[in-house]
């Protein structure tokens, strides 16, 4: 009981910003004349963007809600429409549970201090956009690409790789990497800057399709410029 409803408080800002976006844009899309739009002005817009990672399915089992960061670029084909183009390369880290790591002490009958699990991942996705008002409009976006997927096992704690670097070294107990299909499907709010710029906030689910898919919820804050 306690699991369904921290998943149901997990779920609850994707399913809230997924409705506004999908009733927004038939009610709203009319309302404002070309150029209404926060960022449309623009036919190209970097971003970057950062939050929390939270685990769903079975990886919620084994690893802890984490971090991720990342970026990418908006492509508006004309000023005032409300599709777009987001093309975009992210990274996220999870420790593993104490629960994981026991199980993996019992199986390799070896000491493990530390586990984590990273993921990089590239998204070509399809935005559909509607304005609230001059400064603030919403917007739902899904696509694929791929997902890139490193677990390890560590002793001796402190560790350095190719993302992060520690005091000391580190053993690797046991380790794997696969790379896969991947999709996502969310929704956001922008809120209009001066200067053509906004920040954003946005949830999403995000897919790896692994042999045990490997499944979360990203809920980031940005800044397009």
């Amino acid at each position: 009981m306690h699991a369904m409803k921290a998943k149901l408080r997990t779920l609850a800002p994707l399913a809230v910003l997924t409705v506004l976006s999908a009733f927004a844009v038939p009610a709203l899309a009319q309302q404002y004349p070309p150029g209404y739009y926060g960022y449309a002005e623009r036919p190209v817009q970097w971003f970057i963007q950062g939050g929390a990672s939270v685990t769903e399915g079975d990886a919620a089992a084994d690893f802890d809600n984490g971090f991720t960061f990342g970026g990418g670029v908006n492509i508006i084909p004309q000023p005032g429409v409300p599709f777009g183009l987001r093309l975009e390369l992210n990274y996220a880290r999870s420790d593993a549970t104490n629960a994981f790591i026991n199980a993996n002490e019992v199986a390799t009958g070896t000491s493990i201090d530390q586990g984590t699990m990273q993921t990089i991942t590239a998204f070509a996705d399809a935005v559909m956009r509607a304005p609230i008002n001059p400064y603030v409009h919403v917007y739902g976006l899904a696509g694929v690409g791929v997902g890139y997927r490193r677990i390890e096992l560590t002793q001796n704690g402190f560790f350095c790789d190719v993302f992060f670097c520690g005091g000391g070294g580190r053993d690797v107990v046991a380790s794997s990497e696969v790379t896969r299909f991947a999709w996502n499907a969310g929704a956001g709010v922008d809120f209009a800057l001066a200067g053509g710029r906004s920040w954003f906030v946005e949830a999403r689910y995000e897919r790896i399709e692994t042999n045990t898919p490997t499944e979360f919820i990203p809920i980031r804050v940005g800044m397009r410029f």
